[in-house]
């Protein structure tokens, strides 16, 4: 296996923002009489947040555009994490500096905006562990789409075979088997415990990608 860089997903990979991603989007919903079980929102897992938002206007009718809403979520959003401090994905910034230090050429990959993206690596302390920091907030073509991770792979001068993408949502998974990577899904036991996934290697702590990237001796 000449693995020669590994590209991560933040949303549910580094970072542990889907109880308040969740969070705000339900508050949204309450603002319409709507309440959604939690696991409505698995499905956009991974989705662009304007995609996210245009589906959700069109499946339960709400009577704004899907700009107002995305607007009104991205404010409850901030409000959240403002209130509690970031938390990461357990052993996700270990596994990070483990395999900067190790050689490894690294790329983050997220739909979420750049701003939310370098504040988390800011605060966990990983920034310049990254050799490129990718935002598919305005791309064209987001996730499940593969533009994301092609344009990592291009950017740390990798080919497809050559790289590992992991990711946590099925939309980061067929996207980055659509870049011709090899996949890592991790699965988060409180949203995948029981996931299976064709063609990609399933783990349920970082470590697992810890023990099989940097392999003892």
């Amino acid at each position: 296996m000449n693995i020669q860089a590994v590209i991560f997903d933040m949303d549910g990979v580094i970072l542990d923002s889907e109880p308040q991603i969740i969070e705000a989007k339900q508050q949204v919903l309450h603002k319409y009489g709507i309440d959604q079980p939690e696991t409505y929102h698995y499905k956009f897992m991974g989705m662009s947040f304007q995609a996210i938002w245009q589906q959700i206007q069109r499946e339960l009718n709400l009577p704004v555009t899907w700009q107002e809403l995305l607007d009104d979520y991205f404010a409850k959003y901030q409000a959240l994490i403002a209130q509690s401090a970031q938390h990461p994905i357990t052993g996700s910034v270990e596994l990070v500096k483990s395999l900067n230090h190790a050689g490894y050429k690294l790329a983050l990959a997220s739909s979420s905006p750049i701003a939310d993206i370098q504040r988390t690596l800011d605060n966990f302390g990983i920034t310049d562990c990254f050799a490129t920091v990718i935002s598919g907030y305005t791309l064209a073509h987001p996730k499940p789409a593969p533009d994301i991770f092609q344009m990592a792979m291009q950017q740390l001068n990798v080919m497809p075979e050559n790289s590992i993408v992991v990711e946590d949502s099925m939309n980061g998974i067929k996207a980055g088997l659509a870049a011709g990577a090899q996949v890592i899904g991790y699965n988060d036991p409180r949203y995948y415990a029981q996931r299976k996934v064709a063609d990609v290697r399933l783990v349920t702590k970082m470590q697992q990608i810890q023990e099989l990237l940097l392999p003892r001796e």
